[in-house]
């Protein structure tokens, strides 16, 4: 059995993690996924009889989580999701729904 450790910057909320560990999970030759959303990381134990490092790294990258280099903590240039280049949102409530809300729903 071999393993293999990735970085994988595009995998950055639990839902990618569940993605990714379903896509490795029905991979042939590949026997465990232990991914992490908070540090980028991915721990993909396999047999290399079955598939190879390569084709685990094809597979990541066909199903849009590529390998690289993910940022560091505190690095001002770490990954953001396209939703996040809209800056500061801002909402307000509308006033007919905060009447009937009463104080539970002000904010």
């Amino acid at each position: 059995m071999n393993q293999l450790r990735l970085t994988v910057p595009a995998m950055w909320a639990d839902h990618h993690v569940l993605v990714v560990r379903k896509t490795l999970a029905e991979t042939s030759g590949v026997t465990a996924v232990e991914a992490s959303a908070r540090d980028f990381s991915l721990l993909v134990s396999f047999d290399p009889q079955a598939v190879t490092a390569q084709d685990i790294v094809a597979t990541l990258g066909e199903a849009g989580y590529a390998e690289g280099a993910a940022p560091g903590p505190g690095d001002p240039q770490a990954f953001k999701p396209a939703w996040a280049a809209g800056g500061l949102r801002a909402t307000t409530t509308n006033p007919a729904d905060a009447a009937m809300s009463g104080d539970y729903r002000k904010y």
